[in-house]
């Protein structure tokens, strides 16, 4: 029992990290992926997951380090490094709620027979998930998202299991796309851009790292917070498989096109389930999706305020840490909830004004993520070779190697879809 309470208290980040990272990005995109394209973009999604490993795995590891956010390393880099982030935050903040609160309310309108409009439903399953957070702040967070995960888990993977013997592999298991036209390259940006989820989610699992030892009391060791790292990680890039595979099953080939409105999108998805494995599959399905987003809305209510909060306080020369004075903790929360609150009116205002629009919208919050990949790969790359990181504890070799070829290929990924997107 003894040797188990260290791994019981370290575990936590890297599930809060699966669940902001398992929402449109792979119910959406994913899905998409594998419904017009088969079995052929997982080669990207792979590549996706395979470039950002670094820059994921340097931001929490900092923390463990550290007992810091690791937006001190970005306020150390430099004007740049903090402006960029801040501009980031505040773009893919409220783009990033609103995309999320669209397919919330879509799902449940499908999953429960809703008329109302979107925007109504979304204040009620914001203020749920805000009321929430204010009861319990990270505490609860963690223990939530750790129900909701593993019912997500396992729901998704029963029925991937059940859906592998319907693919048309004649049709669908072609592993590269047959060509490469505008429509397939601005439609790869936007799911690599999310895949597994926005770079900027790392800042979010380096401050729930911080949260977690100020909450347990115990600092978790380089070894330990790589698992813990590599659970969340590892758990994600199975469940895109799985969405791909479900897309692939139930959809590539049926010749049936995406509906535009969240409602009319996930009635399809749970309708093409419901044909394909039977009318008992709906609830199943629209249950397990609606705890996926529920779990995403809740990282993302806490993430970006988190995040924020922080940012604010390092502009005036405080932070959150592991051992934090009364006034910083005040000061932060302040920062915490008003962000939140405009937060959750903005993506309210955007609901109101593009849902009609829905796939465009989440294409282009995807393909900003996309295009900001590699200056956090570069960022949190410096950030582990910081003076506040023991020259021991540096990535080295290989892992060091990676990191660099990683920034690289995200750079080029950036710079090649510019061309082809704007200048070709």
């Amino acid at each position: 029992m003894h040797n188990n309470k260290p791994l019981i208290k370290v575990i936590g980040p890297g599930l809060l990290f699966a669940g902001s990272a398992v929402g449109v990005s792979h119910l959406v995109q994913s899905t998409r992926a594998g419904a017009m394209y088969g079995m052929a973009l997982v080669v990207f999604i792979v590549a996706a997951f395979v470039t950002k490993y670094p820059s994921f795995l340097f931001a929490p590891r900092y923390s463990a380090i550290t007992g810091r956010s690791v937006l001190a390393s970005y306020r150390q880099q430099g004007r740049f490094a903090m402006g960029f982030y801040g501009v980031s935050t505040i773009i893919s903040m409220f783009i990033g709620a609103a995309a999320n609160l669209l397919v919330t309310s879509g799902l449940l309108m499908a999953v429960f027979d809703l008329q109302q409009s979107v925007v109504p439903l979304a204040a009620v399953i914001s203020g749920i998930g805000m009321a929430l957070l204010v009861a319990g702040h990270y505490h609860w967070l963690d223990r939530l998202m750790r129900v909701l995960m593993a019912f997500l888990t396992i729901a998704t993977i029963a029925a991937t299991v059940m859906a592998w013997p319907m693919i048309n592999w004649q049709v669908s298991g072609v592993w590269l796309p047959a060509e490469y036209n505008m429509a397939t390259i601005l439609f790869l940006a936007a799911l690599v851009g999310w895949m597994p989820t926005p770079s900027d989610v790392s800042v979010w699992q380096s401050q729930w790292t911080v949260a977690k030892i100020r909450d347990t009391g115990y600092r978790p060791n380089t070894r330990e917070a790589n698992l813990d790292f590599h659970i969340g990680y590892v758990s994600t890039l199975l469940l895109a498989f799985c969405f791909v595979i479900l897309g692939t099953a139930v959809m590539h080939g049926s010749g049936n096109g995406f509906e535009g409105s969240p409602a009319k999108f996930a009635a399809q998805v749970i309708g093409l389930y419901e044909q394909a494995l039977g009318k008992w599959s709906g609830s199943v399905v629209g249950i397990a999706a609606v705890s996926v987003m529920f779990s995403t809305l809740l990282a993302i209510l806490d993430g970006y305020p988190r995040g924020f909060a922080n940012f604010l306080l390092l502009l005036h020369g405080q932070e959150e840490g592991v051992q934090e004075d009364h006034t910083s903790e005040r000061t932060r929360h302040r920062y915490y909830w008003c962000t939140m609150l405009v937060m959750v009116l903005g993506a309210l205002l955007i609901l109101a004004l593009f849902e009609g629009q829905f796939k465009s919208f989440v294409d282009f919050g995807a393909t900003a993520a996309f295009l900001g990949a590699p200056l956090f790969a570069l960022l949190n790359h410096r950030a582990m070779q910081g003076e506040d990181i023991p020259i021991h504890l540096r990535p080295r070799g290989f892992l060091y190697q990676w990191s660099i070829v990683g920034i690289l290929a995200l750079t080029l990924f950036a710079l090649l879809y510019i061309y082809f997107a704007f200048l070709h």
